[in-house]
């Protein structure tokens, strides 16, 4: 588990998308339920069978990413290694996004390439689920925010997400990257989330 010392950009937890048990605050529970209802109907829409109403309020593991960085540099990882290239600009660069963005990653952002990774890469900061379930490709939906400007919200599968990382750990030590950096240091959260998620058949939520 992260250091609870440790500041962190995205803070991650394993438990119910309903974090209020009934006897707690019932409308705030109702509401709760309501939303996650709604989302539970649109991901059957899409042929994924997973039970989102169950066990509210439950907890079972928290972490978190150091920064935002730091997984952008493992989706940049992941996306050159899988191709054969040369990864020193990669280490080099750090945990560091600039504006001029890894067309490896964004190519896969914006559908106009394919990774071995999807449920990794595609995972861009909030708003964002990992489910119980497999399924082969991460689901974006639009959302109304209280603003009402239009948002996003990502759902990944945490089944292929575990897969994804087993995957890469042996491309990481294939490319010798350190166990010490930031990237491989994410890796490792994500691992210790998706573990959870799936014994537990709980969502991850990124925060």
């Amino acid at each position: 588990m992260t250091d609870p010392t440790q500041a962190t950009e995205l803070d991650l937890v394993v438990g119910s998308l309903i974090s209020i048990q009934p006897e707690e605050d019932r409308v705030a529970f109702e509401e709760e339920q309501e939303t996650v209802a709604e989302w539970q109907d649109q991901l059957r829409q899409e042929g994924i069978q997973v039970d989102l109403l169950a066990q509210p309020g439950t907890e079972v593991w928290e972490g978190g990413i150091e920064t935002i960085g730091a997984l952008y540099q493992l989706s940049r990882l992941a996306t050159h290694l899988e191709q054969g290239n040369d990864i020193t600009g990669v280490l080099e660069d750090g945990p560091v996004i600039y504006d001029e963005l890894d067309p490896a990653v964004t190519n896969v952002w914006d559908g106009i390439a394919t990774t071995r990774f999807p449920h990794l890469v595609n995972l861009q900061g909030v708003n964002s689920y990992y489910l119980p379930a497999d399924f082969p490709e991460p689901i974006i939906f639009p959302v109304t925010t209280e603003e009402e400007e239009p948002d996003e919200i990502f759902f990944g599968s945490s089944v292929r997400l575990q897969r994804e990382l087993t995957d890469l750990v042996d491309l990481l030590k294939q490319g010798q990257v350190s166990t010490r950096t930031a990237a491989y240091r994410c890796l490792k959260v994500l691992r210790e989330a998706t573990a959870q998620s799936v014994q537990y058949s709980l969502p991850i939520i990124v925060w």
